[in-house]
């Protein structure tokens, strides 16, 4: 419930604010918001961005990658201060899921680089920014992995969402007009004569 009002909310003032100039930066909010929500996810609402804005695609992935790196940023502190005993008496769930085996998995092995590759890829990233930050690894370090592995994804996602509708539309366009000029030859051939007619 929670998680689809603060997501209606953001997509709302993504609406309102499309045709302005700023519009990179209210992303930037939005993925900031997102982030440190840990609940919802950006994903949809990238692409919602995108179709308001499709010429603003670059600027778009630009501004939501700063905003998740910000988020990521206060999480990583928050995360960084709670320490190893506060955060599993807090959150003992996290620490039995697959996503926090693997994501520590990756780090130990690794290091930072693993962040830049979970960032990129459509896995979770909360567990491996906790296991980042509880291990004290160097802030600078994970935020700059965080951003390039975010800004990968999203200025792939921006660049397919952006021109996904026109191809499909002039696809759909095409195949109208060749149903139509089919219709046409078939409707204008002369009818042959049937068992009944003879």
């Amino acid at each position: 419930m929670l998680r689809r009002t603060i997501e209606n909310r953001l997509l709302r003032a993504l609406s309102a604010r499309a045709d302005r100039p700023a519009f990179p930066l209210v992303v930037a909010g939005a993925a900031a918001a997102a982030t440190l929500s840990m609940s919802v996810p950006f994903a949809g609402l990238l692409v919602a961005a995108v179709l308001l804005a499709p010429r603003r695609w670059i600027a778009i992935a630009c501004g939501a990658s700063m905003g998740a790196a910000a988020g990521a940023l206060v999480l990583y502190l928050v995360f960084h201060h709670l320490g190893w005993n506060r955060f599993f008496a807090s959150y003992p769930d996290i620490v039995q899921s697959t996503a926090w085996r693997d994501a520590t998995d990756w780090l130990t092995r690794y290091g930072v680089g693993s962040l830049l590759v979970i960032a990129a890829l459509p896995l979770p990233l909360t567990p491996a920014l906790i296991f980042a930050a509880i291990s004290r690894l160097p802030v600078g370090e994970v935020i700059l992995a965080l951003w390039m592995g975010k800004l990968a994804k999203y200025l792939v996602y921006s660049w397919a969402t952006s021109y996904f509708p026109d191809r499909l539309l002039q696809r759909s366009q095409r195949q109208l007009q060749d149903m139509g000029a089919l219709l046409s030859r078939i409707r204008h051939q002369p009818t042959l004569p049937t068992k009944e007619s003879r």
